[in-house]
Order: C-alpha cells, then sequence, then structure tokens
C-alpha cells in the first residue's frame, strides 16, 4: 500500500513525506522546498509464516526506550516528526543535494534514537 503526499512542519521548515507497507516499511521524506533531496528509511522484517495466501503489512512497532514499552506508529505525524527531527538535529549530512539518501536498515536509525527490543506489529490481508 502506497500512501499520498503528506505535509509535515518540524522547526518552521516544511517537508512532504510518504510511504509504502507490506514487508519491507518503507518511508520517504524530503523537504517541500527541494523535492531533489530525498531520504528514505526502509524497515525491512520477516512476516509470519502462517498462511501462504495472506498478504502481511506492518505500521506499527512495539520497542522499548528507557526501559519503557513503546508503540511506534510508522505512518503517524507524531512519529515521522519525531524522526524528521532526529535526522535535522544529528543527520544533517542526509537532507544536502545530490544523490537519494537511502538508509537501508532503518531499525538503526531507531537504536541511535534510543529504542530498542523491536517488534513489528503485523496485519493480514487476503
Amino acid at each position: 500500500m502506497k500512501s499520498q503526499l503528506r505535509n509535515i512542519t518540524i522547526d518552521s521548515q516544511a517537508f512532504v513525506y510518504w510511504y509504502t507497507a507490506g514487508k519491507t516499511f518503507t518511508l520517504n521524506i524530503s523537504p517541500r522546498e527541494n523535492k531533489n533531496i530525498k531520504v528514505t528509511l526502509i524497515f525491512e522484517s520477516k512476516p509470519p509464516d502462517e498462511d501462504p495466501f495472506t498478504s502481511w503489512a506492518f505500521y506499527n512497532i512495539t520497542a522499548q526506550i528507557n526501559g519503557l514499552e513503546a508503540d511506534i506508529h510508522l505512518c503517524k505525524p507524531k512519529h515521522i516528526a519525531e524522526i524528521i527531527s532526529y535526522l535535522m538535529k544529528q543527520r544533517k549530512e542526509l537532507f544536502t543535494k545530490g544523490q537519494p539518501h537511502i538508509l537501508n536498515n532503518a531499525w538503526n536509525l531507531l537504536m541511535e534514537m534510543g529504542y530498542s527490543h523491536f517488534n513489528p506489529i503485523w496485519v493480514g490481508e487476503w
């Protein structure tokens, strides 16, 4: 499933984002004023083996932060804003012109942000 382009503003800077979900969740982020800059976060995971006729997807992840359980909703503005804020402060080099920046293992980014013990919440569709 691919989402529509959505707008979000972080620290007075406008961004657009869109995502696709399946056994891999892919989040794309671009500054609104320069869509030639694109950051792609890829969260890849292994779906359950229960039914070969079921198409699996995940949008939510349970995790831990500071010893507490947390839910990360990868398609919700609140969590996308948290990710963008972190990238703007800690990984500014990703928002430079040139090649698209792809983080193939975005789980590592969540670890940098202080999260651990990831568990995707799978949704099955026929």
